[in-house]
């Protein structure tokens, strides 16, 4: 992503939300001065979380989708919920897509260094991103190539209407879909994206088994972003900086809709 492949894309995310510690910070700063390609790298960085910014400041306009709307309704009818539950329901949706799109806009962070106790749908996203989870497929190669081809994989797994989120704007490709069986709701999807240096991003989806919420955490090192509501639970995990996860993680929670 940067001609000096001692500065990665991560410290350059970084170092535009002020995110590095003083004595790097001046170092990357004299290295732009110096480099022009790694300026124009820094000033396109900026201007795409501007246009994130400008684009989720409208999401925040929008209604909830209808799709996720008649589902959480299907729902609610299937496990005979009150209709006062089935509204509460709704506004959970709404709570934790408006929630995450404030952490874009610049609103508090919940950051923590420790887990107050992994719940299923955290360990098992940590356990695919460890490998210590194995998979029962992966597709890779020519399947990944085809849009229409990795969201029908998406979409037939987790029945419900979904997309694999292009995240090339933020530097990640990706790089393989892997399949779990056996967790709640029947199947688990890991979407696993990879950038210019090798840094992995996890993005794991099933339906979920405990309470709406949107958090972010810190474990490590790794960013960890769980951002659930009533039809789909989705953790991301990645080693970058809390505004990085804010911006990547509310690009992909927004991508994942058709």
């Amino acid at each position: 992503m940067s001609n000096d492949p001692g500065i990665s894309a991560q410290e350059l995310h970084a170092y535009i939300d002020g995110e590095l510690p003083p004595e790097r910070a001046a170092r990357v700063a004299k290295r732009i001065e110096e480099d022009s390609v790694l300026a124009m790298r820094v000033n396109a960085f900026s201007s795409d979380k501007r246009e994130l910014e400008q684009l989720y400041a409208e999401e925040l306009r929008r209604p909830v989708p209808e799709e996720w709307l008649r589902r959480i309704d299907q729902r609610t009818i299937a496990v005979r919920r009150t209709d006062a539950r089935g509204n509460s329901s709704r506004r959970a949706v709404a709570f934790a897509i408006a929630a995450g799109l404030l952490l874009i806009l610049g609103a508090t962070l919940l950051s923590r260094y420790a887990l107050p106790g992994d719940d299923a749908i955290i360990a098992e996203a940590l356990a695919a991103r460890q490998q210590t989870m194995l998979p029962q497929h992966v597709f890779t190669g020519d399947v990944l190539s085809a849009p229409e081809k990795r969201n029908e994989i998406l979409t037939t797994l987790l029945d419900m209407p979904l997309k694999v989120p292009d995240l090339e704007r933020m530097g990640y490709r990706l790089a393989e879909i892997r399949v779990y069986n056996g967790v709640p709701g029947g199947n688990a999807v890991g979407l696993n994206y990879r950038d210019d240096q090798m840094h992995e991003f996890t993005l794991y989806l099933r339906h979920p088994s405990s309470p709406a919420r949107v958090d972010l955490y810190q474990r490590e090192g790794l960013r960890i972003c769980i951002w659930q509501d009533d039809v789909l639970g989705t953790v991301m995990l990645g080693e970058m900086s809390a505004a990085a996860m804010a911006r990547i993680a509310s690009l992909s929670y927004s991508g994942l809709n058709l």
